[in-house]
């Protein structure tokens, strides 16, 4: 790994507490920022006996750091297209002495069989864009504009690359839009993946399910588990204690 600059560029960058494991982060202060739903993402998957996970679209690579830090002997590759989050990964990994455990690439993830041998991992996750082209606002910030849109990568690629990386009985998860079920449904399907486990998450108790986590298995067989409601708050303004522990904030 080439040497990289381990002092946040005042200008352009921040040093934020990731607080789990007292790992930090360094972040664009105007690009892309992790937000809830890679905290969400980042515990969702079952890590017992897992040894190879891979991150399709790591982007400043907090969730493959909070892999790594919930499962002490698993190794994370990392994907990534834009040069400018693949730094900041590498970064983040060598400030917090994963460098080890946690390997990136930078990437087109629609050309994944160039970069990475089938039937490799056991678990994939991704945090891939909610909006479709000509969804939604499109921010004139290429970071943030490619994490959110379907710019450069769709969900079927992401569903096409994690077919072709898993092991059989291997698990891919992902968070989504909840509106998008029917449709991840439908490319799990068409790629091999049985729909395992959906947990909605809800805003607050009264609101609809704004966004899913899911998780798919390459073959095998059983059925599907609708996990109970997360709920990210109690009360608006006020984090649900299963949220407070998911950030670190209590135990």
């Amino acid at each position: 790994m080439d040497k990289v600059n381990m002092m946040p560029d005042d200008q352009e960058e921040s040093l934020d507490d990731l607080v789990l494991g007292g790992m930090k982060l360094f972040q664009s202060r105007e690009g892309y920022r992790f937000s809830l739903d890679a905290i969400l993402l980042a515990h969702f998957p079952v890590l017992d006996g897992i040894k190879q996970a891979v991150d399709l679209g790591t982007g400043n690579g907090v969730i493959a750091l909070l892999l790594a830090y919930r499962a002490p002997s698993l190794r994370v590759t990392g994907i990534e297209i834009q040069e400018s989050m693949i730094k900041r990964a590498r970064k983040n990994i060598a400030f917090n002495h994963l460098e080890e455990r946690i390997d990136l690439i930078q990437a087109d993830i629609k050309n994944i069989k160039e970069y990475l041998p089938p039937q490799g991992a056991e678990l994939v996750v991704s945090n891939p864009p909610f909006w479709k082209k000509g969804e939604g606002k499109l921010s004139l910030n290429p970071e943030k504009a490619v994490a959110r849109h379907e710019l450069e990568v769709e969900l079927a690629d992401l569903v096409r690359a994690a077919a072709y990386i898993l092991l059989p009985r291997g698990c891919f998860c992902l968070i989504q839009r909840a509106e998008r079920l029917q449709e991840i449904a439908r490319l799990f399907s068409a790629n091999g993946l049985v729909l395992r486990r959906i947990r909605p998450v809800y805003p607050l108790p009264e609101r609809e399910a704004r966004m899913i986590l899911l998780e798919g298995q390459k073959g095998g067989a059983g059925g599907l588990t609708i996990l109970p409601p997360l709920f990210v708050y109690e009360n608006p303004g006020v984090y649900s204690a299963e949220l407070q522990k998911l950030y670190g904030f209590s135990k």
